[in-house]
């Protein structure tokens, strides 16, 4: 059963190890910025961009938000889509992955059973940056900001999570491309077209 989705790019990253902002950047000939956005619409009827200050991606004609918190992390930014987003699900992607699956993002949702969030699960573990969101557990993650841990994997800890592993999620993206993301210069030579057998083990780690 195909679901409404809204969408949540979030762009509000200091973007520290790149050493520029990332939205700039330029990937397949389009803005990364535009690239992530257009991929999200393929699979939402609006695209929401949590930039941070909610201003400085003015020049993507896209609703945008501010984060609920100041420099509180991607938390902050998905709680602040969420709470403006107009459908009950959300699926949220982070700026840095050119290779948003916009099929996965609905298959996500179609497995959506009234939990809190859908995390697809590669090798290197879940990834909650490429997921989909029940808006109504905006209330509960806004708690989490008033707390000292902000981590988005402590806040999905608390949830109500199904996770969707290689074995459903390879149907639609067989390569896992989709869990590639940019987080230092040398990571734009690889993205210079899409890669035929990623391995979404091998860029380590996300530390959101």
């Amino acid at each position: 059963m195909e679901r409404a989705l809204s969408g949540i790019l979030l762009a509000g990253g200091a973007s520290t190890r790149m050493g520029t902002d990332k939205a700039l950047l330029a990937v397949g000939g389009l803005a990364l910025a535009t690239r992530v956005a257009r991929l999200l619409a393929e699979a939402c009827d609006e695209v929401i961009v949590a930039s941070g200050d909610g201003e400085r991606l003015g020049w993507l004609g896209l609703l945008q938000v501010a984060d609920s918190v100041p420099s509180a992390g991607p938390l902050a930014g998905i709680v602040a889509g969420l709470e403006r987003a107009r459908h009950p699900l959300a699926a949220v992607v982070a700026i840095d992955m050119p290779f948003a699956s916009p099929a996965l993002l609905r298959l996500l949702a179609a497995r959506w059973g009234g939990e809190d969030a859908v995390v697809p699960v590669t090798g290197r573990g879940p990834e909650p940056l490429h997921a989909v969101y029940a808006t109504a557990a905006a209330p509960a993650l806004r708690r989490r900001l008033a707390g000292p841990d902000r981590s988005l994997r402590g806040a999905l800890a608390a949830l109500r999570v199904r996770t969707v592993g290689r074995d459903e999620w390879a149907a639609v993206d067989p390569d896992g491309a989709f869990a590639v993301n940019l987080n230092r210069p040398e990571d734009l030579t690889a993205s210079a077209c899409p890669p035929r057998r990623p391995d979404p083990r091998g860029r380590g780690p996300r530390q959101p």
